[in-house]
C-alpha cells in the first residue's frame, strides 16, 4: 500500500535508455518504503492521490522550471505542503535541487533536500520522519476542533482566533456554545434511556477516594454528552471550557476527557486552543496521546547540564498511565479526576504559541518519577531535562500548558518545524 507518491523530473536532454537505467537505482527503494510514481504524462498510469504526500526525484539537471510547474499544478505552496526534493551525486541533480529550493522559499514556501547515498539508497529514518511529517500536514487540513464554551478567562495567550488555526495549522475551529454541552446533559440525565455503565472505571481503579457513585454517573452523562457534539459537528478532537461546569452542574469533564482521548478524539482543558491543536498534532504526527499539563514547579540552574520540572493535571488519558485512582478535581474538590502513575521512561515535551500559533517549543525528557502531592493537580510527573530548554521555557514562555508524549519524537518535531 502506497503511503506517498512521487514525481521523476529529468531533462529533455537525457535519452530515455539513460533515463530509465538511472531510475532504475531508485525505483526499487522508494517502493519498499511505500512510494508509488506519479507519471506526469496526461495518460498517466498512477493518477494523483491528494491524500498521499508528493516527492520529487530530481534525477538530472536542468529540472527547475519543470519542478516549479509542478509546485504550480499540484498547488503546493498554496495549500503550504512541504516541497520535499530527492536528490543523488550524479547528473547535475543536486545543484538543480538547490535551485529549486531557492525559490521555493523566494515564494514563501518551505522543503528540504534529502541526498542518495551513492548506492542510490536514502536514509531510511530520516525519509521515515519525513513521510510522517507530510502525512500529518494532511490530516491536520481535515482536522475539525471543537472549542466547547470559550477558552477560560485566563489563558489570555492561549486563546487565538480561527484565522490563526487556519493559517498556521489548516485546521478548522468549531465554536460550540456551551449551553448546548448542557442542554444535552439535561436531556440525557431526564431520559429513560437506562444508566449507563460506570462499572469499567471503577474496577480498573486502582481506588477511589473522594468521588461517590452519583458523581461518576454525573461525569458518564457528560461523556455521553460530548459523543453526541463529537458525532453532530463531525469532530476529531475538542476542547472545554471545563470549569465552568464546576459552576453549573458541580461536575467536571476530567473523567470524559479522559476517554474520548483513549477513543481517538483528543480533549482538552480549559479552551486552550494551542493545547487542542498540539493534542491533534502529536497524534498525527506520531500516532501516540499527548498528555496535557501545567508546569507546576521547575528547577534550572545555570551552569547545570539538566534541570526537573514538575508537570500536573486532574485528567491524563487511561491509556497512558501504568495505574490510576479516581479522586476530586484539586482546585474545587467536585467531580471526579485522574490520579494517574505515568511508567518512567523517555517523553517529548511540547508547546505551540505565538500570537499566530507559529512559535514552537520542544524539548527531549523522561519521567522519573510519578507522585501524589496533595498540593497538585491529581496526575503528577516530575521530569527531567536539558537545563538550556528548561531555560527557554521560563525566559520566552508560550503559555501555561505543555503537552507530553511517549517516546523521543525530537528529530521529527524538528524536520516538522524546518517544514
Amino acid at each position: 500500500m502506497a503511503i506517498f507518491q512521487y514525481a521523476v523530473i529529468s531533462s529533455i536532454l537525457h535519452d530515455e535508455p539513460q533515463k530509465k537505467q538511472l531510475l532504475s537505482v531508485f525505483e526499487d527503494k522508494l517502493q519498499r518504503f511505500g512510494g508509488e510514481l506519479h507519471t506526469l504524462e496526461s495518460n498517466m498510469i498512477h493518477p494523483r492521490n491528494s491524500e498521499l504526500p508528493l516527492f520529487m526525484l530530481v534525477l538530472t539537471g536542468g529540472t527547475e522550471s519543470e519542478a516549479m510547474s509542478l509546485i504550480s499544478r499540484e498547488r503546493m505552496l498554496d495549500l503550504r505542503m512541504p516541497i520535499v526534493l530527492l536528490a543523488h551525486p550524479s547528473h547535475n541533480s543536486l545543484p538543480a535541487c538547490l535551485e529549486i529550493l531557492a525559490k521555493v522559499k523566494q515564494e514563501g514556501g518551505k522543503g528540504l533536500i534529502l541526498q542518495a547515498d551513492s548506492s542510490g539508497a536514502f536514509d531510511a529514518e530520516e525519509l521515515e520522519d519525513i513521510i510522517a511529517v507530510c502525512k500529518s500536514r494532511i490530516t491536520m487540513r481535515s482536522c475539525q476542533i471543537g472549542v466547547i464554551g470559550r477558552p477560560s478567562d485566563w489563558l489570555i495567550a492561549s486563546s487565538q482566533d480561527l484565522h490563526a488555526a487556519m493559517n498556521s495549522w489548516g485546521v478548522r475551529l468549531v465554536e460550540i456554545p456551551l449551553e448546548e454541552l448542557v442542554r444535552n446533559i439535561e436531556e440525557i440525565r431526564s431520559s429513560s434511556c437506562g444508566v449507563p455503565v460506570i462499572e469499567d472505571f471503577q474496577e480498573k481503579a486502582e481506588f477511589y477516594a473522594e468521588p461517590s457513585n452519583d458523581d461518576i454517573l454525573k461525569s458518564i452523562q457528560i461523556l455521553q454528552a460530548l459523543r453526541i457534539l463529537v458525532d453532530k459537528y463531525r469532530l476529531s478532537s475538542l476542547t472545554l471550557r471545563c470549569f465552568d461546569l464546576i459552576l453549573k452542574d458541580r461536575s467536571t469533564g476530567c473523567l470524559a476527557l479522559s476517554q474520548l482521548a483513549d477513543e481517538g478524539i483528543d480533549a482538552g482543558c480549559e479552551g486552550d486552543i494551542p493545547s487542542i491543536i498540539g493534542l491533534s498534532w502529536i497524534r498525527s504526527l506520531t500516532g501516540q496521546i499527548g498528555w496535557m499539563a501545567n508546569p507546576s514547579h521547575i528547577i534550572a540552574k545555570k551552569g547545570e547540564d539538566s534541570a526537573e520540572m514538575l508537570i500536573a493535571h486532574c485528567t491524563a488519558p487511561r491509556s497512558i498511565l501504568s495505574r490510576y485512582a479516581l479522586r476530586s478535581h484539586f482546585e474545587s474538590g467536585l467531580g471526579v479526576a485522574i490520579s494517574g502513575i505515568l511508567p518512567k521512561e523517555e517523553v517529548t515535551l511540547f508547546r505551540i504559541g505565538g500570537k499566530y500559533l507559529d512559535k514552537l517549543w520542544y524539548s527531549p525528557a523522561r519521567i522519573i518519577a510519578s507522585p501524589r502531592d496533595e498540593g497538585l493537580c491529581r496526575t503528577q510527573a516530575l521530569i527531567n531535562l536539558p537545563n538550556e530548554k528548561a531555560q527557554e521555557l521560563l525566559i520566552n514562555p508560550l503559555g501555561n500548558h505543555i503537552v507530553m508524549v511517549r517516546g523521543n519524537w525530537t528529530r521529527r518535531i524538528s524536520i516538522s518545524a524546518q517544514l
